[in-house]
């Protein structure tokens, strides 16, 4: 039996720091009052009493965090005054009160909520304390470029980061630093070449399978759960492209909609008996599943802080580290085995042949350090399958309120490959200019990593056109937000929150972004720029043209999106767990009426609400009712 991580961290880390001074305290007291005792022959000397030695111990903790704290206050000051800069200012909340609001953001409210009410009162940039961790919190574009590029060597992931996503993620190359990520960096780049993601075999295979199974949903009546589609074609893609072998998600087939209420016009509200195309036991399910889970719990480790083990809901156990173990052992573990086993055979013989089929045969031949190789590949399913899939979701859901949207990019569409599903090319793609900035406005808007963050190595300034000098102490946590700078109407222009392609197209383009690059982040920046963002935008576009090529009329399915909501007086939880998929009404009556704690925000202008772990996606899944298009149909005609 494994001894519980939050009693371990309790008794090395937590009860140390609390027990040890005081003790010392009164074992010096007690030393003290005996030796005052037998000094005196009289015993008439003023000697401690055991009550006050005791109480004088207990202060000792919150004096020296007292002290400790306004040591830390006057050093900052005088380092920022040597160094003509300003403190970061602190939003005035205990520990407790600003956690509770981040978590409740998370769960309840929309994405970087808490954050943009503060950013009223402090501005771009403001200080938050939880529990002990100081972190900074900016979408000041300059500021983000300096953590990011400009002095990069001056911000690392860190072990905090380490410890919070070490259980997932390992020393991978999205969780180190120094040495060991610039080890995983030279291995992983060269199989991110042009030549093979603009390879799209894999992309076709994968993407031909799932439309038929929509088309088959759609032509039975039913409305289609697109995120869960399109995260099963990322993940088979994903596992193909890196392992060379995909774990079959698709063969589960894809989930039926709850029934609907006896209200509801649309028909058939669940599926006859003796449909059994959706498997639920399927393994891939396991696998996908566990992944997703451990991701969640990982995300919710962040907003704990440093003493995630005690509040996390993972006191009693690494539950992340289970799911883990789930992803390794059905799927990781037996194809890698294999390719360890046949790589000592056969390394001598690639090498000469200078072939590296799949990302997997690669990392074997660079290492057999089976531990660097499981770590690697679990970054990299993260990096391809998810940022992927929280895109395209994005985008469909965008498609399901713009029908305008929809109708020009299909007539790009037919304008470069015709009426006909002929499959596009690289070259065809890079000429598809709409598609292109459609993809970019999902990314600015519904940006896949909306928050992230690195550490201070050491005291440093940040600077910014927009204000002064920023000191940033050794060993702070700096967090951004590219959610959050996406969608500021002094960087972007008046209508920053409206969906609109052409921005990437007209002047505007050439009047914000071009002069200020910095100000549309979506793959990162710097050295840690992300390897696979061609890989991204090719999948994503091609993708996308099949599914236009298939489908039309998208619309969003409310009456099945909002039948398992936690505000819903009447749901039980029979059609899967209750959870807050519905936008409160009063955000959308904010917008309408104009008040003023709208200012800045789409807060109330979507229709979905949003989860996120380590990459955003819709709550609950994305349903969406579609027309198949047939050749000759009439939609077809419309175009």
């Amino acid at each position: 039996m494994r001894t519980p991580i939050g009693l371990v961290y309790l008794f090395r880390t937590i009860l140390p720091k609390l027990l040890l001074p005081p003790f010392l305290v009164y074992v010096l007291l007690n030393l003290t009052n005996n030796t005052s005792a037998g000094a005196t022959s009289s015993g008439h000397l003023s000697t401690f009493s055991t009550w006050l030695i005791l109480f004088l111990s207990l202060l000792t903790h919150p004096i020296y965090l007292f002290l400790s704290v306004l040591y830390t206050n006057v050093r900052n000051k005088r380092d920022a005054a040597k160094r003509n800069a300003v403190l970061i200012p602190q939003v005035e909340l205990g520990s407790f009160e600003i956690v509770r609001k981040i978590v409740e953001s998370f769960t309840k409210g929309y994405p970087g909520d808490v954050y943009h009410e503060w950013s009223k009162t402090y501005g771009n940039y403001f200080g938050i304390n939880i529990l002990g961790e100081s972190r900074m919190m900016t979408f000041e574009p300059d500021h983000i470029k300096a953590i990011l590029a400009t002095q990069f060597d001056s911000f690392v992931k860190g072990p905090i980061l380490y410890d919070q996503f070490g259980s997932l993620l390992g020393s991978g190359v999205f969780n180190s630093d120094g040495e060991m990520w610039k080890f995983h960096r030279t291995m992983t780049r060269p199989f991110f070449s042009k030549e093979r993601v603009s390879d799209y075999d894999i992309f076709d295979r994968h993407a031909e399978v799932i439309i038929r199974a929509m088309k088959k949903r759609v032509g039975a009546g039913y409305p289609v759960e697109f995120q869960d589609a399109v995260s099963r074609f990322t993940l088979d893609s994903a596992t193909e492209f890196l392992f060379g072998k995909d774990v079959n998600s698709l063969g589960a087939g894809l989930p039926y909609p709850p029934p609907p209420s006896s209200s509801s016009p649309f028909a058939p509200s669940s599926p006859p008996q003796t449909e059994t195309d959706f498997i639920p036991s399927h393994p891939s399910n396991l696998f996908a599943q566990s992944f997703l889970e451990a991701q969640e719990l990982t995300g919710f480790r962040t907003r704990y802080g440093i003493h995630w083990r005690l509040f996390s809901g993972e006191f009693w156990a690494d539950e992340v580290g289970k799911r883990r173990e789930v992803v390794e052992s059905g799927f990781v573990e037996p194809v890698l085995g294999e390719l360890m086993r046949e790589g000592k055979g056969k390394k001598e013989d690639q090498e000469e042949e200078g072939k590296e089929e799949t990302f997997l045969n690669h990392l074997v031949r660079c290492t057999e350090d089976k531990q660097i190789i499981r770590d690697e590949l679990l970054n990299m399913l993260v990096a391809s399958r998810d940022t992927t899939a929280s895109l395209l979701t994005f985008a469909v859901y965008v498609l399901s309120q713009r029908p305008d949207i929809e109708e020009r990019l299909r007539e790009e569409i037919y304008e470069a490959l015709g009426r006909s599903d002929k499959r596009p090319t690289y070259e065809i793609i890079k000429e598809m200019k709409y598609l292109r900035a459609f993809l970019n406005e999902t990314l600015r808007l519904y940006p896949p990593v909306p928050f992230d963050a690195r550490s201070s190595t050491t005291a440093t300034v940040i600077y910014s056109k927009s204000g002064p000098p920023v000191y940033i102490p050794e060993g702070m946590k700096c967090l951004y937000s590219v959610f959050l700078m996406h969608r500021r109407k002094d960087l972007w222009g008046p209508d920053a929150l409206e969906f609109d392609p052409e921005r990437f197209l007209d002047d505007r383009l050439h009047k914000y972004l071009t002069p200020n690059p910095y100000i549309f982040l979506p793959f990162n920046a710097g050295p840690r720029i992300c390897l696979g963002q061609q890989f991204a935008y090719n999948e994503a576009s091609y993708f996308l043209i099949k599914f236009l090529q298939s489908f039309g009329e998208i619309r969003f399915a409310d009456d099945i999106q909002y039948l398992n909501d936690a505000s819903n007086k009447n749901g039980n939880g029979d059609n899967g767990p209750l959870m807050y998929v519905k936008p409160p009404e009063e955000w959308a009556l904010a917008q309408e009426e104009g008040r003023k704690e709208m200012e800045g925000t789409t807060k109330g202008r979507d229709k979905v609400m949003f989860t996120m772990h380590l990459t955003m996606a819709v709550r609950g899944g994305l349903w969406v009712r579609m027309k198949s298009l047939d050749k000759g149909s009439d939609l077809e005609e419309d175009v």
